[in-house]
């Protein structure tokens, strides 16, 4: 009889057990996402008020932003990695410590889309961070930060600086076309049947959790926010 109570209570509870633990992993992630954008402020402050931009294009400022070295973006200097710590070159064994900060627990990877590649075990893992700055407009265009300086922003508390690869499931339609209504990639991080959930941080340091579809209007627009560095096109 005992048995039968537990196994019926275990029964009710589990489903509200599961949902407290996938609110934690994303307040975690947006937690995370919050100390990147504040160090983007710092490096900001250090350089100019010029957002990261790497000399070889809008590519290489994303892969170059901040984290560890992946298996995919193999990249080993990253811009804003000394404001929260972490000095000189990465490796791909750098997962402990301080280089949690890059690695939203909800990550688990991405499967393919347009993008006809999977990425796993995690965003981490593949790209050395889970978080993407918004250097190319959610593409690899002149949209985005790439070349930018704070004042050219026209709104940053609309602007986005970046956020969980899992919101940037509709971008680079241009890098990489096809039917509209197919992701680049299927990442379902915090939502588990809904693409393009995340949290987002904008230029003011300010964090949302909100979706990004193909057709709110569109993959670089959507109600208050924008990946466009002079505000919706």
């Amino acid at each position: 009889m005992v048995v039968a109570i537990l196994a019926l209570l275990s029964a009710i509870l589990a489903p509200t057990l599961r949902s407290a633990m996938d609110i934690a992993r994303r307040v975690t992630c947006a937690s995370q996402l919050r100390q990147l954008a504040v160090a983007t402020r710092l490096y900001l402050i250090n350089n100019e008020t010029a957002f990261p931009t790497h000399a070889t294009g809008p590519v290489m400022s994303y892969y170059a932003w901040a984290g560890k070295r992946g298996t995919e973006y193999t990249e080993e200097e990253r811009f804003i990695n000394r404001y929260v710590t972490v000095k000189g070159k990465v490796t791909e064994a750098d997962n402990e410590g301080v280089f949690r900060v890059f690695r939203c627990p909800g990550d688990n990877g991405a499967t393919a889309g347009r993008w006809p590649a999977d990425r796993h075990p995690s965003l981490f893992d593949t790209f050395g961070n889970s978080y993407f700055y918004n250097s190319g407009g959610n593409d690899n265009g002149p949209d985005g930060l790439h070349g930018r300086k704070l004042q050219q922003i026209s709104r940053p508390s609309t602007v986005i600086l970046a956020n969980d690869y899992a919101f940037s499931m509709y971008g680079w339609q241009v890098a990489i076309p096809g039917p509209l209504d197919v992701p680049f990639q299927h990442a379902y991080w915090h939502h588990a049947t809904e693409l393009g959930w995340g949290n987002v941080a904008f230029v003011d340091a300010h964090i949302e959790y909100i979706r990004a579809t193909y057709a709110n209007p569109d993959y670089q627009n959507g109600p208050g926010w924008t990946f466009a560095f002079d505000g919706p096109h």
